[in-house]
């Protein structure tokens, strides 16, 4: 979040270049996800000004560079298509509506502090998660490139040998071709679109451009509401919401790696909420942290907020003066360029590792960039992390299990001498259930079964010395191995329950269950109790 003491004369310079090397790198995506969300340019255009300047005024990532990105346009051509389809007259304005509706989502995750819970996505899904919006970019992109979409595709010579098709893949070539030693001081796309430009002024050809962009600011919007549509504005706000955060999150974890510095997740959601709020009434694609803008401007100087509002400000000026020239830009040169930055970002590191790396692993990763295609982003990573939880889980179970062991005299070795004693001197008339470590739902199962399968008739000491986290689904477990045994006449005590644990044991009346002269600060005070009645 920006700051007064941001403004300082050591780091401005810093941000100005650091704004205007992604201003550059920025301009053509931005332009190609406008065209492909079906909004028109000037929408792409507007949300890296709008996002880019209110992410970086309230957000809590210092270097961060926002505006429109491959998930989000990606989800917006769909929800775009689909309001359209069901409100031919309100549709695109309730398209905008589902951008701020957005953005609140996004300020009340920050607002709850659940920044840290969007980081916690697994590998192989996030993996699955970004090569699906790849493959989905790449299939959005057959249309603008062919001139025909992919059902109605027939590859011919005809096809393949068209002005618009030739200049695309030549384009494209070149974005593969262009060395990176030079892409630090011009990108890439720069060129192509500069090359592509020139290609179609000079030689008069009749192929698709971009609208051009009025030189003017955007007219103030009102969101539209419409009951009939009201889950759907609300599944597709959250959907946007979602992807913005990931997104936004997922940048912020980079710089920090880059930069040392840590960022404040909550507060980030509050600036792209912002962002997104104010961009959906200007008629502007969402925007979130976009990673290669964000890397460039840091590795080209910029360190604090004032890097992100250089580049909005610079990107309003450069349409504000050349908006209308836009109208010379070859559609091909950004499909080309969206193209390249689908095929990039499949991640081939993971596909060519996957014979090193877990079966289960790979059929992860593989399943949710299915699902991307297939559904949708957000199911395709709900569906992935909570498989991956299932899993994650049942191995810390059977982890936990370890911790929770039967003794006999016989075998209790990690006893002192003195309990050792007592212990054998009842001639193995008493169990000892220990408990260590943190104990969760999981094991509750395994908690009950491996009691029920002991000797009933003996007497059992629930020994939790060593315990320092119970969940509540064991509290019931253990909780219900206690009214079994108390059902049956026979003797159960409790010994060395922490305050934490006890505090668990307290919310489901646990303790009540058991008499207080059952309930041992120690260990060794339990077992001399049951050697002193036992004596009796």
């Amino acid at each position: 979040m920006l700051s007064l003491s941001h403004f300082n004369r050591h780091t401005i310079k810093g941000d100005i270049f650091g704004a205007l090397t992604s201003t550059i790198v920025a301009l053509p995506f931005a332009l190609a996800f406008g065209v492909t969300s079906g909004a028109g340019a000037s929408a792409g255009i507007y949300c890296a000004i709008i996002t880019g300047l209110f992410a970086s005024l309230f957000g809590g990532t210092n270097q961060q560079i926002s505006g429109p990105n491959t998930g989000l346009t990606v989800a917006m051509v769909a929800i775009l298509t689909s309001f359209v389809a069901q409100s031919p007259e309100n549709g695109i304005a309730l398209a905008f509506t589902v951008v701020s509706l957005a953005g609140l989502f996004q300020m009340l995750f920050g607002f709850f502090k659940l920044g840290k819970y969007f980081t916690l996505v697994p590998y192989p899904v996030i993996s699955g998660f970004t090569s699906g919006i790849g493959v989905l970019i790449i299939l959005s992109q057959i249309e603008p490139l062919f001139g025909h979409t992919l059902p109605e595709l027939q590859v011919s010579f005809t096809t393949l040998t068209s002005t618009n098709t030739l200049l695309g893949f030549a384009c494209l070539l070149m974005l593969f071709l262009w060395p990176q030693k030079y892409s630090r001081v011009v990108p890439a796309s720069i060129i192509a679109v500069i090359g592509a430009t020139i290609f179609y002024i000079f030689a008069g050809v009749n192929i698709p451009v971009v609208d051009a962009i009025a030189s003017e600011l955007p007219s103030f919007n009102m969101p539209v509401w419409e009951s009939d549509l009201a889950g759907e504005l609300i599944k597709s706000a959250l959907l946007i919401a979602t992807l913005s955060t990931l997104d936004s999150l997922m940048t912020s974890l980079t710089v920090d790696s880059i930069s040392n510095e840590l960022h404040d997740s909550d507060q980030e959601l509050v600036g792209q909420g912002i962002g997104n709020i104010i961009a959906g009434f200007f008629g502007a694609l969402p925007g979130g942290g976009a990673t290669m803008r964000t890397v460039t401007n840091l590795r080209a100087g910029g360190t604090t907020p004032l890097s992100g509002m250089f580049h909005a400000l610079f990107i309003l000026a450069i349409v504000l003066w050349a908006g209308e020239y836009t109208t010379y830009i070859p559609v091909a040169v950004l499909a080309a360029i969206l193209i390249h930055v689908g095929i990039s970002i499949i991640d081939w590191n993971f596909l060519k590792r996957s014979h090193q790396v877990p079966l289960f692993s790979v059929g992860l990763m593989i399943s949710t960039m299915i699902m991307s295609v297939a559904f949708d982003l957000v199911t395709a990573v709900l569906i992935g992390t909570f498989i991956a939880n299932l899993v994650t889980i049942r191995r810390l179970s059977e982890i936990q299990l370890d911790n929770i062991n039967l003794f006999t005299a016989k075998d209790a070795e990690h006893l002192s001498a003195a309990e050792k004693q007592l212990l054998e001197s009842m001639d193995d008339s008493v169990i000892l259930l220990n408990i260590s470590g943190p104990i969760g739902f999981g094991v509750a199962r395994g908690l009950k079964q491996s009691v029920s399968q002991s000797d009933q008739n003996k007497a059992l000491l629930i020994d939790l010395t060593d315990a320092r986290f119970v969940g509540i689904t064991s509290t019931i477990a253990i909780e219900e191995i206690i009214v079994s045994y108390q059902n049956q006449g026979r003797e159960i005590l409790l010994s060395s329950v922490c305050d934490r644990v006890r505090d668990d044991f307290e919310k489901l009346k646990l303790i009540d269950k058991i008499s207080a002269e059952h309930i041992f600060d120690s260990r060794l005070d339990a077992l001399n109790y049951l050697k002193q009645k036992l004596a009796k």
